[in-house]
């Protein structure tokens, strides 16, 4: 169970990609979904109180600069689905911040009012004002830029808008002139604003993919690839809550490579540390259950936890594993007992929910291990109850 590295498509695209098909990189797809609508929700939810305001002065302006015959018409329009609906969507931003329908919600509504500056322009040509194309702009560059849509959610949203605003201009016979300069600039505002927010998104996954990385080297043992000290103390605790809630086993192991030292002197510590990942890999290819998790905890010493096992699967996985590392077949001349790699291993099983602490358990398992130690190394040795609560040091010094 290497702590690999796992990077986000940098690059969004308007079409999507391929599906992903394995439970992380959903996740992770999810996690920067997610992400993106945090970072932007700031700026989203002043978007949308001026989106509310700009519309509801206009409505004002419409009633007292406007033709009657407009106003009766426009204004409905303009009261339930221009200025209530980016109301509504403000306050689902506060409702609904963590739900991953957030962004279409703000996307159905910029839709909504984009066609309903649309609809307001046929009104304007059936009662003898100009067909208007500024609002469906000024929409339209709200839904690229301050609302935080992924590129593909803004894009469909604005050639949408552009598209009903040709489509509704020409079947009511709105003015050439007015219909053609305002599909362009309305096309030239979507052209724009999809190119900008493609850099937002690439910018943010950007972003993400970084912040992502430094965590998982902060995590991440240099050399080996293993997960650190660290996160195998976080893991530890986070698993014990889960146990207890579960009323289930947890065991750590602690395995340490044999001689190690005298192998450092003899084949230098370049070999040392190939040494080290070689052994590495075989602890990381045993374990793959997802509560799993086997970490270097320092030196040539690791450590594992396994998530409710039986404690007959405990003696023969640990067994396992020590055969695995002769099978290496590595050198070791400097060995006093074998003239190939060894590893001793210890090994302690409990009922999260009894007394014993996580601290109590990695105790127990270092005492295990002192034990195959003084029995020869090259084995594995299950903690006993009955050894009763000797520290490290105290049955260290009766062993040796």
């Amino acid at each position: 169970m290497l702590n690999q590295a796992t990077h986000l498509q940098l690059t969004p695209g308007l079409f999507r990609g391929p599906v992903a098909t394995t439970d992380e990189s959903r996740a992770f797809d999810r996690e920067f979904r997610q992400y993106y609508v945090e970072r932007a929700l700031p700026v989203t939810r002043v978007a949308l109180a001026l989106l509310f305001v700009f519309y509801f002065v206009v409505g004002a302006l419409d009633a007292a600069l406007m033709p009657l015959a407009f106003v009766e018409n426009a204004m409905p329009v303009r009261i339930f689905a221009m200025v209530i609906p980016p109301a509504a969507a403000l306050g689902g931003t506060f409702l609904f911040r963590k739900r991953p329908w957030l962004p279409y919600l703000i996307a159905a509504v910029v839709f909504v009012v984009g066609l309903s500056a649309v609809l307001v322009g046929v009104i304007a040509t059936r009662t003898g004002a100009e067909m208007e194309f500024w609002a469906v702009t000024y929409t339209t560059f709200n839904a690229y830029l301050v609302l935080g849509l992924t590129l593909r959610q803004s894009a469909v949203v604005g050639w949408l808008i552009f598209f009903a605003y040709l489509a509704v201009g020409i079947a009511q016979g709105a003015p050439l002139a007015a219909l053609t300069y305002g599909g362009l600039v309305l096309g030239f505002a979507n052209l724009a604003g999809t190119y900008v927010s493609y850099l937002l998104e690439r910018n943010a996954r950007q972003i993400f993919d970084n912040k992502r990385e430094l965590i998982r080297l902060a995590r991440t043992d240099d050399l080996t690839g293993l997960f650190n000290r660290r996160t195998f103390d976080e893991h530890l605790r986070k698993v014990w809550k889960q146990a207890r809630r579960d009323k289930t086993r947890i065991a750590v192991i602690v395995a340490d490579i044999d001689h190690f030292k005298l192998y450092n002197d003899c084949y230098g510590h370049q070999k040392g540390d190939e040494c080290i990942k070689d052994v590495a890999d075989v602890l990381a290819n045993s374990v793959d259950r997802p509560l799993d998790l086997v970490a270097r905890y320092g030196g040539e010493e690791f450590v594992i936890v396994l998530y409710d096992p039986t404690e007959s699967f405990l003696e023969s996985f640990v067994r396992s594993l020590c055969k695995k590392v002769v099978d290496l077949d590595i050198d070791h001349k400097a060995a006093e007992d074998v003239a190939t790699l060894t590893l001793s291993i210890g090994a302690a099983i409990t009922d999260a929910s009894g007394s014993v602490t996580g601290e109590q358990l990695i105790r127990q398992a270092d005492d295990a291990l002192y034990e195959a130690k003084s029995q020869g190394r090259n084995q594995a040795i299950v903690y006993k109850t009955e050894w009763g609560q000797q520290t490290t040091a105290n049955l260290a010094a009766v062993l040796l």
